[in-house]
């Protein structure tokens, strides 16, 4: 399992992982149907130089969230940095 570190304080941003590579975290926000109103932010990360396999993920962040790489050959945790 990789650790993703987040800069809580930031949208878009580079991140780094626990074994010392970095990728690219992004978040937009994602309507829902015009009726409902609803919204959600949906987040992407890329590895850079695709050492490891990128994941899409719709909803909020929280500390200690396991998220699975698109394909499942990549397993991340969610912790939060003040930098």
């Amino acid at each position: 399992m990789l650790t993703i570190n987040i800069n809580g304080n930031l949208g878009n941003q580079e991140v780094v992982l626990s074994d010392n590579t970095v990728g690219t975290l992004t978040g937009a926000r994602v309507f829902g149907s015009a009726m409902s109103g609803n919204q959600v932010v949906q987040w992407t990360f890329i590895s850079t130089g695709h050492q490891h396999e990128g994941f899409v993920y719709a909803g909020e962040l929280m500390e200690g969230l396991v998220i699975q790489s698109m394909n499942g050959n990549d397993t991340y945790q969610i912790h939060f940095t003040k930098k």
